[in-house]
């Protein structure tokens, strides 16, 4: 378990949206591009690593109450969808990290 604001001091990412402070603790992960399968599939406290980067993963991310987005392979998301995941209370990292690496990565974190 690890608090999303500890992220980017024991983990290869940065903040692009959010506060992390005000998120669940990261309890696990999904590695999932398919919206509709990740919305049915997403756990609250979940880190989801995901290379989209469009509005409907912010909607997503609140509906499911997942603790943070990772986005992998440094994908950026624009302002205005950055913005909007602020508002919505979604926190957004990005990561140079593979979908892969990243998976593996988060399971060392989150297990030794």
């Amino acid at each position: 378990m690890i608090k999303p604001n500890d992220l980017p001091n024991r983990y290869p990412c940065r903040l692009l949206a959010g506060d992390p402070t005000t998120r669940q603790a990261i309890t696990g992960g999904y590695a999932c591009d398919m919206l509709s399968w990740a919305m049915s599939r997403l756990k609250p406290g979940d880190l989801w690593l995901t290379i989209l980067n469009s509005i409907n993963v912010v909607a997503v991310a609140s509906l499911a109450d997942c603790a943070c987005v990772l986005l992998t392979d440094d994908v950026a998301m624009e302002p205005d969808v950055l913005a909007r995941a602020a508002d919505k209370g979604v926190v957004v990292f990005s990561t140079p990290l593979s979908t892969y690496e990243a998976a593996i990565a988060l399971d060392r974190l989150l297990h030794g």
